[in-house]
């Protein structure tokens, strides 16, 4: 297939973006690519990929290569349920305490240092792992007193005998800012345009069809899942999450980057560009 006509999509594997993904039908051109939230950030980086779901807080922190492609995020208000920490202590004793990180994360880990930094007052110590918490040998295990989780393995993690506590980042967010938080964003690398803008035009209408079809059949979406978790449990929390890029959530995305930029976590303060349709 010739990369100069074809466009490379990245998403990850996970049972949220299966309401995007379980309907799309797609051109011929377009190939799929799934990979975890930090290696399409990776990909897109390395121009492997053309456009991707991508971290918000990787968007945020390379907002001049990309358009964002309108209306599309994942998003929640409240409890989500796939973005946890995990903790043995509670949570306002973490100080100087170790936080292992999940490899798959990038904008989770800004959030879980706004909730740990800015509104608790709480330093812990991070460390970034190469594996997931299954992969972990038991004596780096038993040093952590916390850890942070995402997408699948936060769910199933849900019931883990390795914590006591377990505080849903999202819902966090939500009880001290009162606004939906967004997880990841469509973006489009500026430099693939206008080569591939019709291409991108006809992948968007697919993409918009199959979210439409996907919301209206999300116990379908539950029942094909190969996910080893309880299929109500599944269901509620597919129900809860949501995938557009309203003007709210566009404000709020914004306040998480404006309060991240005081921090000096970020250099300086993204704007929102979008893709032309």
């Amino acid at each position: 297939m010739n990369k100069r006509l074809s466009l490379y999509v990245g998403f990850p594997p996970y049972l949220n973006t299966l309401p995007l993904l379980y309907h799309l039908k797609l051109p011929p051109q377009v190939k799929l690519i799934l990979k975890t939230p930090k290696e399409i950030n990776q990909a897109l980086e390395r121009e492997e990929l053309d456009l991707g779901l991508a971290s918000s807080l990787y968007y945020a922190q390379n907002f001049s290569k990309f358009h964002l492609l309108p209306d599309l995020s994942i998003s929640a208000i409240g409890k989500v349920k796939s973005v946890i920490l995990y903790h043995n202590l509670p949570i306002k004793k973490l100080e100087g305490r170790k936080i292992g990180i999940s490899p798959e994360t990038e904008t989770s880990f800004g959030l879980l240092y706004l909730v740990l930094e800015h509104f608790l007052k709480v330093k812990p110590q991070y460390e970034r792992l190469n594996f997931s918490l299954k992969e972990m040998p038991p004596p780096l295990l038993d040093n952590l007193s916390g850890y942070l989780a995402i997408g699948d393995e936060a769910l199933t993690l849900q019931k883990s005998p390795f914590f006591k506590y377990a505080t849903d980042l999202a819902e966090f967010w939500l009880e001290k800012t009162k606004l939906p938080f967004i997880f990841a964003l469509m973006v489009v690398r500026k430099n693939i345009l206008p080569e591939k803008k019709n291409l991108i035009k006809k992948f968007l209408f697919k993409l918009y069809l199959s979210r439409a079809k996907g919301l209206s059949s999300l116990g379908e979406i539950v029942n094909s899942s190969h996910l080893r978790i309880n299929k109500r449990f599944s269901l509620n929390y597919l129900q809860h999450l949501e995938y557009d890029f309203s003007g709210l959530k566009q404000r709020a995305f914004l306040y998480f980057c404006k309060l991240l930029y005081k921090r000096e976590f970020l250099k300086e303060l993204p704007s929102l560009e979008f893709f032309e349709l």
